[in-house]
């Protein structure tokens, strides 16, 4: 059996429509995604196998409007393996803040 990585996610933008469609689109590829809303950001929680699911979150960016105004955290974590990743998009870029 796998083992499955907890993400927590924060996003903001004044594109209300980016935030929707990011919302929508992980709640599609995650089976246990947990969105909550507040004024121009949202918190989400899904878990992913293994580690943080870098191909998933980026088709998701990429498919948003203004790419470049998004403000995305995620940590990633896996306790039984140790596993941490926290990453910050910003200004259209990612930043690999920890990872281990």
């Amino acid at each position: 059996m796998a083992n499955y990585a907890s993400n927590l996610l924060f996003a903001s933008t004044e594109n209300e429509k980016d935030l929707e469609k990011m919302a929508e689109l992980l709640r599609e590829n995650f089976f246990d995604c947990n969105v909550d809303w507040y004024d121009e950001y949202i918190g989400v929680d899904f878990s992913s196998k293994w580690c943080y699911p870098e191909g998933v979150i980026d088709e998701i960016i990429s498919s948003l409007e203004e790419i470049s105004k998004i403000y995305i955290r995620i940590l990633s974590f896996e306790l039984a393996s140790e596993y941490v990743s926290f990453r910050i998009f910003s200004n259209g870029e990612w930043k690999l803040m920890i990872e281990t």
